[in-house]
């Protein structure tokens, strides 16, 4: 019976000591807010090379809270890239604007001034975040807001 008793009391000691709290190397490179309310939150991973990913909750849903992401290895200037090609979709109010990621395909998509990322993942499942507008993309890659950076 003495035992048992040990065996049960032993039990709780090995699972909690297979838990370990690791720290985070993910560091915050911008948040694009609305009236305090998070759109979109960029974080960046250091390493060779870096690695970037957005966080966001999935406007498909209207009841669920949903929190999506995507990311991208920084190869060949790839966050630069992005960031201006973004810029260009404000510049000329394209419809939208497709990049290739390795987690599926990103479409930047224009309305009225403002746009928002539409994600389809490689199973075939679509997310999307509300709408940024210029200053908010800029805050969200954590570039200061120039004017002049999103006219023709």
């Amino acid at each position: 019976m003495k035992k048992i008793l040990l065996c049960l009391l032993f039990i709780p000691l090995v699972s909690i000591g297979q838990v370990k709290k690791m720290d985070s190397k993910a560091e915050e490179v911008g948040v694009a807010k609305n009236f305090g309310v998070e759109i979109a939150k960029l974080s960046k991973v250091a390493g060779e090379p870096d690695y970037y990913f957005f966080t966001y909750n999935n406007l498909k849903y209207d009841i669920i809270t949903d929190v999506d992401s995507f990311g991208f290895k920084d190869i060949d200037g790839a966050f630069d890239y992005l960031y201006n090609g973004i810029v260009d979709v404000y510049k000329n109010k394209s419809k939208a604007v497709e990049f290739e990621l390795a987690d599926g395909m990103l479409s930047v998509q224009h309305q009225m001034g403002a746009v928002r990322f539409y994600f389809i993942n490689k199973a075939g499942v679509d997310s999307w975040t509300g709408y940024m507008t210029k200053k908010q993309m800029a805050t969200l890659f954590g570039k200061k807001y120039n004017k002049a950076d999103f006219k023709k």
